[in-house]
């Protein structure tokens, strides 16, 4: 994409309104908004976020300049509400266990790890991981925006989960947002380093939930308050 037309493109993107959400649209507004998230996540992967222009998003997805301004802003506007799309999706393994107090925390966590895993080895996750590994510094505001939208996030979402396991007595955790940082550390570093490297090589499942059952084993072996140790 040449300098003049990204101008372009932000340029009029910066003169409409604000980007509508999910919250705001219709039924067909949504289907709109999300043919252009498929399209541009697949172009993005295939031809790197820079190369990619909002004409090659919209000759894929269909419709106009002025709806995909309507919903997104500009590119990078497009690019954070990919990585929304996926932060949502990774949470949403989170929520029955912060919903219903009967989940105990090894079902929760367990579920929740499973969930982040699958996700984070997802061909489309891991390709918009490399984008903001080859590109970030050209986009530093686009890679700056991930680790607020994704990894803070979900460090935040799960350190509340684990103050609230505290504050009930079920474990012992001093500082939620660290043992939340090294839980997830515990659960993705290893096998997200081995998808990026070698994409062809993501275990089978049944080792991917032998390895996040033992991280969770692990985490709360270390957690569990005086009295609620599990047997050895």
């Amino acid at each position: 994409m040449t300098n003049s037309s990204h101008k372009a493109d932000v340029a009029a993107g910066a003169a409409g309104p604000p980007p509508a959400g999910p919250a705001t649209c219709g039924p067909r507004g949504l289907a709109r908004r999300q043919a252009i998230l498929t399209a541009a996540r697949r172009l993005f992967i295939e031809k790197g976020f820079e190369k990619t222009t909002l004409s090659d998003i919209i000759a894929v997805a269909g419709g106009s300049r002025a709806t995909l301004y309507e919903h997104f802003g500009d590119k990078e506007g497009l690019f954070r509400a990919i990585m929304e799309e996926d932060n949502a999706m990774i949470l949403s393994g989170l929520a029955p266990a912060q919903a219903d107090d009967r989940v105990t925390p090894e079902a929760g966590l367990t579920a929740f790890a499973l969930h982040l895993v699958k996700a984070l080895l997802n061909e489309e996750t891991t390709g918009t991981v490399r984008i903001l590994i080859s590109e970030g510094d050209r986009v530093p505001d686009i890679a700056e925006a991930f680790f607020r939208i994704g990894p803070e996030n979900a460090i935040r979402r799960l350190a509340e989960y684990l103050q609230r396991l505290s504050d009930n007595g079920t474990l012992k955790i001093e500082d939620p947002a660290v043992a939340a940082q090294a839980f997830l550390g515990m659960v993705t570093g290893n096998l997200l380093v081995r998808r990026l490297i070698l994409p062809q090589s993501a275990p089978a499942i049944p080792d991917l939930d032998r390895y996040v059952r033992q991280a969770v084993r692990l985490f709360l072996n270390g957690a569990r308050a005086t009295g609620n140790m599990a047997p050895g």
